[in-house]
């Protein structure tokens, strides 16, 4: 089929009342037409859809009559209350007022509404005697995050469609797979299970950039790649890791050549964490930025998936939105051939396709997965900043298909889930079924900096130095999983001081502006944050004993005295003393942004069987890909995360194309 016939427009407009033929309207080609129900007659009666909203669950109720929809109610109680939610209750409104799920609101909830939009349609489908009711969290009352794969009859399929190449997953790699594919004039379909682009991430991590050399800026390799191994405890393939590094200058050139600007950043050398230790740390990352006055600049350089999609829909593609992956197709041989996914109405889509890319992200917002897997998150993460949607499905695909997962996890948790006394880590059961973190701040930013930080009971337990999610797995041995934050008036100039770089450098801008202290005041003001002007008074305020943290800050004073950290090998420039009124202080947790572990595959991105042989026609990137990182994220080289993505979705077409990498 001609993958460029689907367009965005024919899927939204598609989604009106009855359009259980959405994908055969907008997928033209071969496609195996579902039959038509003449509009407006139902069966009476009360049909239901549980479909997975941005961090829940979502059900949906329709009632009707003969002729009409009577009744809509929606439960969305585990979405954002004033995002999600509120749109939920706004779209019961106008279903039952405009009689389709065809409707505009005024809410931004980008993510919940197409949801909810979905499962409305799979209601009237049903009331048409078309469709089987949409019940995404399948299970729900299980333990087993695997399942099985579903089976689908050739029956059940609304239509099919044939490509050469599927990327599934519009996201940072995705869309850079696509855009090498659109390059190449393949005949290739891009699908993303919701109806807007991954998120994208400014920070990219690459080498020997042609911004680099203008910079005279060098990374000794040989170091870097021994340094992410030993982060992983070797529970990494390195050839995978070298194979970032010897084609990420060549990702960012591909940007470049589009018309994008690379800039390289660079920190000073003294960004190691303790006293003469003799970690390898490059301190440098990339950003690029779009071209002036485009539509696609941004406060950190470029909104880069839009500019992506922009230059794959000038050369005559689409990303086909609201496409959820169900599973893959294998042949009689086990090589994979495509796979089923669901469309904007819950009908059935086969796409066959003679090679696959798995490009779906992690698993952050599937509690199961994370629980089962990644249970160091449950014992030191209070807050979420992952993107909802990621449940793991891509990996779940690969799984079924027979693929290998990393036996290691490596959760992506940043030390800034600021939460009020009396909060412990874990997640929490919002009474629908649906598990979150309790914390309602998704990342403080200046949880990360270097401060004096005590467990409950009022003692220091690591050096506060140490990368964002080390200081977290060191809390998950603490009392609840938190810990508190001890700073004094000097803030301000401590953060100067401190003088962090990657994401964290958000609050030293932020201390550059001033603007630390009327931050801190604002959460002092929500009973977040709480100020006092003795270290006594602060203690009883936090409920930690006053008179174990008084003793702990004169020995912190001490040794910032000294200029040496003789307890835990904190730097020397770091160790600032907490002796000013007044004093501010608050209780922290993780904040779980995504997960590292996935599929294991090698240097060309082609996906292991639990044999180690490869999967025909199979790749996998991003965090739906394994084999680089475990146990944790290595903060320490800003961007490597992104980075791999970019230049495994680049990688894996060139290896089909049959290129030389």
């Amino acid at each position: 089929m001609s993958s460029k016939s689907i367009t965005r427009r024919d899927f939204l407009k598609g989604a009106a009342a009855g359009a259980l033929g959405l994908a055969a309207v907008s997928l033209t080609g071969c496609a195996n037409d579902a039959p038509s129900a003449a509009k407006g007659i139902y069966t009476p009666g009360t049909y239901s859809a549980v479909v997975k909203g941005y961090s829940s669950y979502m059900t949906v109720e329709l009632t009707f009559s003969a002729d009409k929809i009577t009744d809509c109610a929606i439960a969305a109680s585990g979405e954002t209350e004033s995002i999600g939610k509120a749109a939920a209750d706004e779209l019961a409104k106008l279903i039952v007022e405009k009689q389709s799920a065809d409707v505009e609101t005024a809410a931004t909830a980008d993510i919940t509404i197409p949801a909810l939009k979905k499962a409305v349609n799979n209601c009237i489908a049903q009331a048409q005697g078309l469709a089987e009711a949409l019940i995404e969290n399948s299970g729900a009352d299980s333990e087993d995050w695997l399942g099985e794969a579903p089976q689908i009859a050739d029956s059940q399929i609304a239509s099919t469609h044939d490509t050469d190449l599927l990327i599934i997953g519009a996201g940072n790699g995705g869309m850079m797979a696509a855009a090498t594919a659109a390059d190449a004039k393949m005949d290739f379909m891009i699908c993303e299970q919701n109806e807007t682009l991954g998120d994208t991430r400014h920070w990219i991590g690459a080498l020997d950039t042609e911004a680099m050399k203008k910079a005279g800026v060098t990374v000794q390799k040989d170091r870097l790649l021994n340094e992410i191994a030993r982060y992983a405890s070797y529970k990494c393939d390195m050839e995978v890791i070298k194979m970032w590094m010897n084609n990420s200058a060549e990702m960012i050139s591909y940007l470049e050549s589009l018309g994008l600007t690379a800039s390289v950043n660079i920190a000073h050398d003294n960004h190691v964490g303790g006293n003469n230790m003799e970690y390898y740390v490059p301190s440098i990352w990339h950003t690029v930025n779009a071209p002036e006055g485009s539509e696609f600049a941004a406060s950190m350089g470029c909104e880069r998936n839009g500019f992506l999609e922009k230059h794959i829909q000038d050369l005559g593609y689409e990303v086909n939105y609201s496409m959820t992956l169900v599973r893959l197709v294998q042949d009689a041989d086990g090589k994979v051939s495509g796979a089923i996914f669901t469309d904007a109405s819950g009908a059935y889509v086969k796409i066959n396709a003679k090679n696959v890319i798995l490009a779906t992200g992690g698993y952050p917002g599937n509690p199961k997965m994370i629980k089962a897997l990644a249970p160091i998150v449950n014992e030191c993460v209070t807050a979420n900043s992952y993107y909802g949607p990621d449940t793991g499905m891509g990996i779940r695909a690969g799984i079924w298909a027979g693929a290998k997962m990393d036996t290691t996890d490596a959760p992506m948790i940043f030390d800034r889930g600021l939460v009020a006394p009396g909060v412990k880590a874990g997640y929490v059961d919002d009474g629908q079924g649906n598990l979150a973190f309790p914390g309602t701040v998704y990342q403080f930013n200046p949880g990360t900096q270097p401060h004096l930080k005590v467990n409950k009971e009022g003692f220091r337990f690591a050096n506060e130095s140490c990368p964002y999610d080390f200081l977290n797995h060191a809390a998950s041995l603490q009392t609840d999983g938190v810990y508190a934050a001890i700073m004094d008036a000097n803030v301000t100039e401590a953060i100067l001081a401190y003088d962090q770089y990657g994401c964290a450098q958000i609050s030293v801008n932020i201390a550059q502006g001033n603007g630390i202290i009327p931050m801190l005041e604002s959460y002092v003001e929500q009973g977040l944050i709480f100020k006092a002007d003795t270290i006594e008074e602060l203690a009883e305020k936090l409920g930690i004993p006053a008179e174990n943290l008084t003793a702990t800050v004169e020995r912190y004073n001490e040794l910032c005295a000294k200029g040496v950290d003789e307890d835990f090998g904190k730097e020397a420039y770091r160790m600032r003393p907490v002796n000013t009124a007044p004093y501010y202080g608050c209780f922290l947790g993780g904040s779980l942004l995504t997960t590292c572990d996935g599929l294991r595959i090698n240097p060309k991105c082609q996906v292991y069987d639990t044999h180690h042989q490869v999967i025909e026609g199979l790749y996998s990137i991003g965090d739906c890909s394994g084999s680089f990182f475990a146990g944790n994220y290595p903060e320490y080289f800003v961007g490597v995360a992104v980075g791999r993505t970019m230049t495994q979705g680049r990688v894996a077409v060139k290896t089909i194309l049959g290129e030389d990498l």
